[in-house]
């Protein structure tokens, strides 16, 4: 083994160890940043989502309200449940724009989990407003029962899709799983203190007792209520040092469970007594719906919190990754700088005329060959080897010259000298290729075959330059029309064909009669001054089960036929 090549060897063998190296080091990095670049958007996904199922569970106050209405203040309370039931399309609506977005759920569930839910609350809207249009003496108390279920139970499909979307947050960066828990949390206190307002709403608009079943519902929400309030603290304890965060936490004590949950447990004990409430659904709303506003405050302080620890994990991956990228180009440089000087001091002198000759037996025409510096034997071979160049350098131009001879010569067999276009053999060559293609990928494909009418009349009338210039014309006009792909060549005499990817039979009519159009409006200039019109007969056929080139064509050929017995100037498309 050379020296040259030994020393190559161990170049290549420690550079390639230092670059796995560096390599694995970048890629652990640029994972990380990955990760919390995702974290992000993900979190705003999951804001939208959360945003989605609250607007929802909001407009059940609205719609409770309405089916409660008294006739004078049914139209006021309908202009307010729309207003809620357009915030909740709009949230729904800006949380599907959000996931297409993103080409990563383009196919996911959440989607379709979306339609779902606008699918399911248009018949539970349509219960509400046929309530709510009703005399009060004719709302029952099922059909009211029935109503405000039909609008709860649009809530799980809601909890189903912010659970994906915690999902996707949770796998991005799961050092935000305790944070996640509290936020959705939060998101099912909210919705469970709504569903105990909606569960008095038949009540109050029937002036009835809750009836057992109420009851038993109203407990069981009492239990879930109390047990998130206690899994919140238990979840959060990490953001117990965090002022806003304890004061978010005293707010929804003393707001919700000391005043709102106190209003609540008021009613229900009047609805196991008398049933004499005192109240609308709508007065419900306005007094009970507010002290739920605390929820979305702590709700919104760890959401925050989150964003902002996943905005400063990015950052601190970016410089991070930044850092690591920037150290990994600098130790490559230094790398091939101490293998470049080691080279040159040590192994180059050995080598030199060695590499010289080794180069010019593999073709490296562009080494500089030194000038001899003494008269004497390596100065004998340098003289030699840059007689020995000049000579490589000579038959390589002489090759080339005769691939670039080669090369024109195999343009001139394809092309038609008169006109510039393919000729027939070429265009068969190329037709065959594209045929196979439209075959093989069950892609459209049509053929255009158009011949000039009365051809022989302008040779006969003004001469064959006239006729020959006609023809230029015409192979001018067809191809500014043309699209790059679609392939025109000269048939023969005063024929021309075009073949047409991924065209249908419809395209290439409508080809077909632009050029027509196109070359009827040309006047074209001859000889002498003189200027004639001409038209154009057009055959159109495309591709079929089985069919051949020459059967592609024969089609359009007869289509051809049959437009110049119609009168010529026309476009027939083959059956």
């Amino acid at each position: 083994m050379s020296l040259t090549r030994l020393f190559r060897l161990i170049s290549i063998a420690l550079l390639m160890l230092f670059l796995a190296l560096a390599v694995s080091l970048v890629w652990i990095e640029w994972n990380i940043y990955r990760s919390s670049t995702n974290t992000i958007p993900a979190l705003k996904r999951f804001r939208l989502g959360l945003i989605a199922m609250e607007q929802v569970s909001i407009e059940r106050g609205p719609s409770n309200a309405f089916m409660g209405a008294r006739d004078d203040e049914r139209a006021l309370l309908y202009r307010r449940l729309q207003a809620a039931r357009s915030a909740s399309d709009a949230a729904l609506a800006d949380l599907r724009t959000a996931l297409e977005k993103d080409p990563a759920q383009h196919n996911s569930s959440i989607l379709k989990k979306i339609g779902r839910v606008q699918q399911a609350m248009g018949p539970a809207r349509a219960a509400v407003d046929r309530i709510g249009r009703q005399p009060q003496e004719r709302r029952s108390h099922p059909e009211i029962v029935s109503a405000v279920k039909g609008m709860v139970d649009v809530i799980p499909m809601l909890v189903r899709i912010t659970g994906e979307l915690v999902d996707t947050v949770d796998l991005a960066d799961p050092d935000l799983r305790d944070g996640l828990s509290g936020v959705r949390a939060a998101a099912s206190l909210r919705e469970y203190a709504g569903q105990v307002g909606s569960c008095f709403t038949a009540a109050l608009i029937t002036h009835r007792r809750l009836n057992p079943d109420e009851v038993i519902e109203i407990g069981r929400l009492y239990g879930r209520i109390e047990l998130l309030r206690s899994l919140l603290g238990a979840r959060l304890a990490s953001y117990s040092s965090q002022p806003q965060f304890v004061q978010g936490l005293a707010n929804l004590d003393r707001q919700y469970f000391d005043d709102g949950f106190q209003f609540i447990d008021h009613l229900l004990q009047v609805g196991l007594k008398s049933g004499d409430y005192g109240i609308t659904p709508a007065e419900l709303a306005a007094r009970y719906v507010p002290r739920m506003k605390a929820i979305f405050d702590l709700r919104d302080i760890i959401l925050d919190d989150l964003m902002a620890r996943a905005e400063h994990r990015n950052l601190q991956a970016r410089n991070l990754l930044a850092l690591v990228i920037g150290l990994t180009i600098v130790a490559c440089l230094f790398f091939q700088l101490l293998m470049y000087m080691i080279r040159k001091r040590v192994v180059s002198p050995l080598v030199a005329a060695t590499d010289l000759v080794v180069g010019l037996a593999d073709g490296k025409l562009g080494l500089e060959i030194p000038a001899a510096r003494h008269d004497d034997e390596i100065g004998g071979m340098m003289r030699a080897l840059r007689v020995l160049k000049e000579r490589i350098l000579e038959r390589n131009s002489l090759a080339r010259e005769r691939e670039a001879l080669i090369s024109q010569l195999q343009t001139s067999s394809n092309t038609d000298f008169l006109t510039g276009l393919l000729n027939r053999r070429a265009f068969f060559s190329d037709g065959e290729q594209q045929m196979r293609a439209a075959q093989r990928y069950r892609r459209n494909l049509s053929v255009v075959l158009f011949d000039i009418d009365h051809f022989k009349r302008i040779n006969d009338s003004y001469g064959h330059l006239s006729g020959d210039a006609v023809l230029r014309g015409v192979a001018q006009i067809a191809a500014q029309l043309l699209r790059k792909v679609d392939v025109l060549a000269r048939y023969g005499g005063e024929e021309f064909i075009v073949l047409l990817p991924e065209a249908d039979i419809g395209k290439a009519e409508t080809v077909a009669q632009k050029l027509r159009a196109a070359l009827e409006a040309k006047e074209f200039d001859l000889d002498g001054g003189q200027r004639i019109s001409i038209s154009a007969s057009f055959g159109v056929a495309a591709l079929g089960a089985g069919h051949s080139l020459e059967q592609l064509i024969k089609l359009a050929d007869t289509a051809l036929y049959l437009a110049k017995e119609r009168g010529r100037n026309r476009v027939e498309v083959s059956i």
